[in-house]
């Protein structure tokens, strides 16, 4: 009996005009349309410090970044050195001293791009004065290498081929002064 009804399911389903839909592979011109909301630009953030009106550092970095709605994928930058610190005899441990820079854009109706950018740059700090550092009035003397270090988060909006100061900061222990700077461009 049950053979008979199985037989019977068979032959219903094959005589039947029965269509599988499974997932449809999409076509050439559907994926070049879904690129068309990807906007390159390049990106160039200037950290500038100062000592006074002197000028210590102008350090450019150029960044490409895809601008999509609402957000696109970011882009990064780790640029540096690591400095041995001697914790005790013949004991290191490895500082890392650079910049890092992390970036992501995404496209707003009115044609500006809202631009997310992270900055963090560290350096041995040493006087052009040659001074000693000073750090609440005492002066730091030692042989351990003295950090200096910057960090920035923020979110701007600009349009194409605007440069806008996006930061300034004035570090209290030896007064520079840090600013950033950012230019977007479309790319073509």
């Amino acid at each position: 009996m049950k053979i008979m009804m199985l037989a019977a399911t068979l032959g219903i389903l094959l005589s039947s005009d029965v269509t599988v839909y499974g997932q449809e592979k999409p076509k050439a011109e559907e994926k070049a349309d879904t690129r068309k909301d990807i906007t390159p630009l390049r990106v160039q953030v200037v950290v500038t410090e100062n000592e006074g009106e002197k000028k210590i550092s102008s350090l450019p970095y150029t960044l490409v970044v895809n601008a999509e709605a609402p957000r696109g994928p970011g882009a990064k930058i780790r640029m540096g050195l690591r400095v041995p610190i001697a914790t005790g005899p013949s004991q290191f441990i490895y500082q890392e001293i650079g910049t890092n820079l992390d970036c992501w854009a995404s496209k707003e109706l009115d044609g500006r791009f809202a631009l997310h950018l992270s900055i963090e740059k560290s350096s041995v700090y040493t006087s052009n004065s040659g001074k000693p550092a000073t750090i609440g009035g005492a002066e730091v003397s030692s042989t351990q290498p003295v950090i200096q270090q910057f960090r920035s988060e923020l979110d701007a909006l600009t349009r194409d081929g605007q440069t806008t100061q996006i930061t300034v900061a004035t570090d209290p222990v030896s007064g520079r002064v840090t600013k950033a700077e950012v230019t977007v461009n479309v790319m073509k």
